[in-house]
């Protein structure tokens, strides 16, 4: 593990832990620098209280149609459009080359470039308004629609990146120090691990209507329970999924009684990232069968010809530590 003192900034530590011949290695450094250089502003927008009218001023963002009504029909406050709108800038801005970008709150835009994206802006963004923690999601998938590289920013008390690629993931600190002048950075921080244990420690992270879910889903928050896992849900899906890789435990999401979470753009980068730690993900239900198990490796692939469908696919799902799903997997 990396010394936490010596300041390796993001760019030089992907240069260093993604190989040589690794597919496209350089273009895929430059998404991934751009959009975590864009989730400064963000930042700032999120954390420093600075409105999203001033920044949308300042950056020039073309402003957005009025809709208050995202894709899946549900409000939208003026940061979701806007933190969409920052990101696809960076993008274009630095002639990116992507195959298509696809965010919860636009339809997919599409080019000639070699890897897809994914962004969820601001998962979370209800929680704004009474200043919770919330975050950027993003994942990047190649030419054969596998997901390659998931990494999601974290806006709380300070801000920090985790990302997960090549089998590693590491978790990178914004700096804010005053050295840094203007300029701030991703530094290293340290190699993640997950705990994998069941009992006292753990948290649950359960979303949906209790009312409303299946005895199958009830009975495995009652084994939760006797396993004496904390109950820790605060509705910020990347906020709870930070909490887990440090404590153990599962974020899980039922189908109440239909599924809600987005399959591309919230399950799968973040399954990404606790499947390469070692712990696992189970998409949930479907419109027929509230119970249907469905395994990462059998959901399909995301690809220029399927994207236009993204805003379709929503599933329940449990993920986290590996000894915590399988408690769900044997009922």
């Amino acid at each position: 593990m990396s010394n936490k003192t010596e300041k390796l900034k993001l760019s030089k530590w992907l240069d260093k832990n993604i190989p040589a011949y690794f597919p496209n290695k350089g273009m895929l450094i430059e998404i991934i620098e751009n959009i975590a250089e864009a989730t400064i502003p963000i930042r700032g927008l999120l954390e420093r209280g600075i409105t999203s009218r001033e920044i949308s001023h300042r950056m020039n963002i073309k402003k957005p149609i009025n809709n208050s009504i995202n894709l899946y029909d549900e409000e939208q406050i003026h940061e979701d459009v806007l933190t969409h709108g920052i990101i696809i800038q960076a993008l274009n801005e630095r002639d990116v080359k992507y195959s298509f970008v696809a965010s919860e709150e636009a339809e997919p835009i599409l080019s000639d470039g070699t890897f897809g994206i994914t962004i969820d802006p601001v998962d979370g963004s209800s929680n704004v308004a009474v200043n919770r923690t919330v975050g950027t999601i993003v994942g990047i998938y190649n030419q054969q629609g596998n997901i390659v590289c998931a990494f999601y920013a974290l806006y709380g008390i300070f801000t920090n990146l985790v990302i997960a690629i090549n089998g590693i993931v590491a978790e990178f600190i914004l700096d804010t120090s005053p050295y840094s002048m203007t300029f701030y950075h991703y530094v290293f921080q340290e190699i993640k691990q997950m705990p994998n244990k069941i009992g006292k420690g753990g948290i649950r992270c359960l979303g949906g209507d209790p009312n409303m879910w299946s005895a199958k889903c009830k009975n495995y928050e009652n084994k939760l329970i006797e396993h004496k896992l904390k109950d820790r849900y605060s509705g910020s899906f990347v906020g709870d999924f930070h909490a887990i890789l440090k404590f153990g435990g599962l974020y899980g999401y039922f189908p109440s009684p239909k599924p809600k979470i987005r399959l591309y753009y919230e399950w799968f980068p973040l399954a990404f990232i606790v499947k390469t730690l070692g712990g696992n993900f189970v998409a949930i239900g479907d419109d027929k069968d509230a119970d249907k198990i469905i395994l990462m490796e059998e959901i399909e692939p995301l690809q220029r010809k399927n994207v236009k469908e993204i805003h379709t696919k929503v599933c329940g799902g449990i993920l986290g530590s590996e000894k915590i799903i399988d408690l769900f997997l044997t009922q």
